[in-house]
């Protein structure tokens, strides 16, 4: 019988799974494209890779005392901060080989987390997350789940078919 730490990290592994079939309709489309809707700027395939790493390796990573990386790039991509010209950012091939060491080494580390870290406090100054690391963890799938309609959304704009 799995834990519950090794459900969690197998859930968040069949999210990421979902994001990463969007991300293959997407594999000939330009990252760095802007939309607008309404006059308003839609993140780019490329802000939603970079915001995806950055907050999992946080979340999933420096959260529970796993092995996270510190990344110069992960400040501009969370809520808030001015885009960035493409001429100023990593490559987006960068951005993707760093998306994905991080969710591979956040799979091998949640697995090994106890009954007991997953009931410690939440660290994290974000408290609308709830009390504990489960409640950390749970928030980092939903929040890649709700990524996964924005390249969705992304996919419609491309005109590339979804379902």
């Amino acid at each position: 019988m799995p834990t519950e730490a090794q459900t969690l990290a197998h859930m968040m592994d069949r999210t990421r799974e979902y994001t990463l079939m969007y991300l293959k309709k997407l594999k000939d489309q330009d990252p760095y494209k802007v939309f607008e809707c309404d006059g308003k700027p839609l993140n780019t395939m490329y802000w939603l890779v970079a915001h995806m790493a950055a907050t999992q390796n946080g979340l999933l990573l420096f959260a529970t005392g796993g092995p996270g990386d510190r990344f110069s790039w992960a400040k501009h991509f969370m809520p808030g901060a001015p885009l960035q010209a493409a001429d100023q950012l990593p490559p987006f091939a960068d951005i993707l080989a760093t998306f994905n060491a991080v969710h591979t080494k956040a799979i091998a580390h949640l697995s090994t987390l106890s009954e007991e870290a997953l009931n410690s406090p939440n660290p994290t100054s974000f408290t609308v997350f709830g009390p504990t690391l489960r409640d950390v963890i749970t928030h980092a799938i939903r929040h890649e789940g709700s990524h996964i309609g924005h390249l969705g959304w992304l996919c419609k704009l491309y005109g590339i078919k979804t379902m």
